[in-house]
């Protein structure tokens, strides 16, 4: 007589909780790796710059590092220059109704991402 030899597949069902629980302690430990490579892969020279005052002495300045502000301006002005045209020419005229265009548009294309997203995710998971 000749027995077959069959193979019990295991399954296992978690519950929401235990889901939770195991997906966080994953994103727990992927981001401790994370900063675990950063450090030390991180360059351990100290560059110290003198600051260029326009040749003035240090005394004329009341503080030697730039705001935050000038900084965020800074960068809009210099790198991001077709945006900030954008943001004061055609958003910030004064108008509510332009505004409101700008706003909806950009929801508009946030909601046509999402609907694509579900449909794929309905698809294809």
């Amino acid at each position: 007589m000749v027995y077959g030899c069959y193979s019990m597949k295991n399954t296992v069902i978690l519950s929401p909780y235990e889901v939770v629980y195991v997906t966080t302690l994953v994103t727990g430990f992927i981001v401790l790796l994370l900063i675990t490579i950063y450090y030390a892969l991180r360059s351990r020279r100290i560059r110290n710059t003198s600051v260029y005052l326009s040749g003035e002495p240090e005394s004329v300045v009341s503080s030697i590092t730039p705001s935050i502000a000038s900084l965020y301006w800074g960068f809009i002005k210099k790198f991001a220059k077709s945006l900030y045209k954008v943001l004061v020419e055609r958003v910030h005229t004064g108008s509510l109704h332009d505004w409101y265009k700008f706003l909806s548009s950009w929801f508009s294309l946030l909601l046509i991402i999402a609907i694509i997203a579900f449909i794929l995710t309905s698809l294809i998971g």
